[in-house]
């Protein structure tokens, strides 16, 4: 975990729990979060277990050349890495905040450096039973290139994560170290697919929270 948006929002998200496994969605208040709003994603989970965007900050919409919302999180993403990134999103959801070092490739074929951090919310009242059914997350790019806005996202593809238990004492600190990725051959000639995404299945990763 390098980008200072992603540990402070950890630090914000870990506040507000409490001692639950996570918040609610009622609990964030965009005003404690307004540095880190063009960043900022919230990810709302489908009748057939599809995660798409229900809020995509303005950074995150210009780097992918598009509006995001109600587009598949995941298509984000390279072909190749959409079903790893789902287990991942699944651990999440499972209350085990995740933090991703990505590369991300753009149409023109250039290479940006970024993280992302997935952590688990409750979209109803935060006393009584908590499902996870919203995911609240950042983006940010590392030194961010000059041609973000003027040469979109083809896609990420995933280089490396780590999962963190809230329950062990200061979580964000003494974490997991990150797990390694394949690097995915040939990426400069996948094409860009947001919108074709097709749901794949999932494979577990173990490190989800279990009751």
């Amino acid at each position: 975990m390098r980008h200072p948006n992603s540990i402070n929002l950890l630090t914000y998200w870990n506040a507000k729990r409490g001692k639950r496994p996570f918040p609610a969605r009622r609990d964030i208040e965009p005003a404690d979060i307004s540095k880190y709003l063009p960043h900022v994603l919230i990810g709302e989970l489908g009748h057939d277990g599809t995660w798409c965007f229900r809020l995509a900050g303005t950074a995150l919409c210009a780097l992918a050349g598009q509006e995001l919302k109600g587009l598949p999180i995941a298509g984000l993403w390279l072909a190749e890495g959409r079903r790893n990134f789902s287990s991942i999103l699944k651990a999440a959801q499972e209350g085990a905040p995740a933090i991703l070092s990505l590369d991300g490739l753009s149409q023109g074929g250039r290479v940006l450096q970024a993280e992302a951090v997935f952590m688990p919310l409750a979209a109803g009242d935060p006393r009584g039973a908590m499902t996870c059914d919203r995911i609240f997350g950042a983006i940010s790019v590392f030194d961010t290139p000059y041609w973000v806005g003027s040469d979109a996202l083809q896609g990420f593809s995933t280089t490396g994560f780590k999962l963190f238990d809230p329950a062990r004492p200061n979580p964000f600190l003494v974490n997991r170290p990150e797990i390694a990725m394949p690097a995915l051959p040939d990426a400069t000639k996948r094409k860009r697919n947001i919108r074709g995404f097709s749901r794949r299945n999932l494979i577990l990763i173990d490190g989800g929270r279990k009751e």
